[in-house]
């Protein structure tokens, strides 16, 4: 059940545009009471249907150096921002919003 509550909450965040993992991650543990913890959002993200990985962004660490964060969208909003992709595909972005094809 409160996977369920995750996941909408997930998918009413991502309606206006693409967030990065970190983003999303603060967004659910200060609106849910709960909260999550990034083992479960990650399963979330990577198994829902609905939502669609748009792209990378590079940060950097002081200690590990830098890594790559994922950032996240809705099938409904790459769909209708990104005419090149297509059902099924990963939904890579450059900096312009454009498919990237690999």
């Amino acid at each position: 059940m409160k996977t369920t509550r995750i996941r909408q909450n997930i998918k009413k965040f991502l309606d206006e545009r693409p967030r990065n993992t970190t983003e999303i991650f603060d967004h659910l543990n200060k609106t849910l009471r709960h909260g999550t913890t990034t083992q479960q959002l990650g399963n979330v993200l990577a198994k829902d249907k609905d939502i669609v990985k748009v792209g990378y962004i590079k940060r950097s660490g002081i200690i590990s150096g830098g890594y790559d964060i994922c950032e996240w969208a809705t099938k409904e909003w790459v769909s209708n921002n990104c005419q090149a992709w297509e059902q099924g595909e990963p939904a890579l972005t450059d900096s312009n919003g454009k498919i990237r094809r690999n």
